[in-house]
């Protein structure tokens, strides 16, 4: 019966997670038709974007990065451009880049982009979700402007496909559903907590766990009542976000933190940010690690 059980669970998630996206942007259909071996080069806007391109091999084709893209190690040889909001036009150009890959959502981050539109460089945002097989939709969408094999792709998608159903068969003995608070934090005047249609809400529950605040959107101000609200088992937050906040002890001096049943039980638990959010070739690895980190047993 378990083997039947898990089988079932496997299917369900990888129906679930092949079909197709249907709703990728783009600035332009055309295709770029650079060769590969040519000298391509590459500016990527996206940290997810940068992990994508080194998986499917052109990270040696990549001349700009914005300071999200940390992932390859390798990444940080390349040029860093700053932040989306803060770039300008005149290092872009310096880069003499073919194309700029971003995400769509990022266009209204920035203004250069209309402050290029006259140029040569193609100009390409993709649509990204946040589900296991994201990276295998944006890497088609991908390869309408450069000419990736195809084989790179297929590879990527068994990848996934394995990781998603070491994660199914993990979760099928897991009937605990714990509450987690995911708290964005950038020292202890800025702390922000995720609700709903967050990429923190989607990697909390195909970790298994409930997303703790339901009552709003997105994020917002961390409060003492939304604390009381959510009365979270556990708190999940980016490495760089607790050592913003000197570790635990300085978390507990947010005011309501120390009275959450996460902290009483001390179970505050933290992953790399682009690692856990990103949604790029790894994140069902990353899922599958905060579920471990988020169950009892594993503690």
């Amino acid at each position: 019966m378990r083997i039947k059980l898990l089988a079932l669970a496997g299917m369900i998630l990888l129906l679930t997670y092949c079909q197709p996206s249907g709703s990728s942007g783009g600035e332009s259909t055309d295709v770029v038709g650079l060769d590969k071996e040519e000298d391509l080069r590459i500016v990527s806007l996206s940290g997810f974007l940068t992990e994508l391109l080194f998986e499917l091999g052109y990270g040696d084709k990549i001349v700009g990065i914005d300071v999200t893209s940390t992932y390859p190690p390798e990444a940080n040889q390349i040029e860093k451009l700053g932040h989306i909001s803060q770039l300008n036009a005149e290092g872009i150009l310096g880069l003499n880049p073919d194309v700029i890959f971003m995400e769509e959502d990022q266009i209204k981050q920035s203004d250069i982009f209309s402050q290029l539109e006259n140029s040569t460089i193609e100009i390409v945002s993709v649509k990204t979700k946040y589900t296991l097989m994201n990276a295998v939709h944006v890497a088609e969408k991908i390869k309408e402007f450069i000419p990736i094999d195809e084989k790179e792709i297929n590879e990527l998608r068994k990848e996934l496909i394995s990781d998603s159903t070491a994660l199914s068969e993990y979760l099928i003995n897991e009937q605990n559903k714990p509450s987690i608070l995911f708290i964005y934090a950038r020292g202890g005047g800025n702390l922000m907590v995720a609700g709903e249609n967050t990429s923190a809400q989607a990697i909390i529950e195909l970790a298994g766990g409930e997303n703790a605040i339901t009552s709003f959107e997105n994020f917002r101000a961390l409060s003492p009542e939304a604390l009381l609200e959510a009365s979270p088992e556990v708190i999940l937050m980016f490495d760089s976000g607790l050592a913003s906040l000197n570790g635990k002890e300085g978390l507990s001096k947010v005011p309501g933190i120390s009275q959450t049943p996460a902290y009483q039980n001390d179970r505050v638990v933290t992953m790399d940010g682009h690692y856990l959010t990103g949604f790029g070739p790894r994140v069902g690895k990353a899922a599958l690690e905060l579920a471990k980190k988020i169950n009892t047993k594993e503690l």
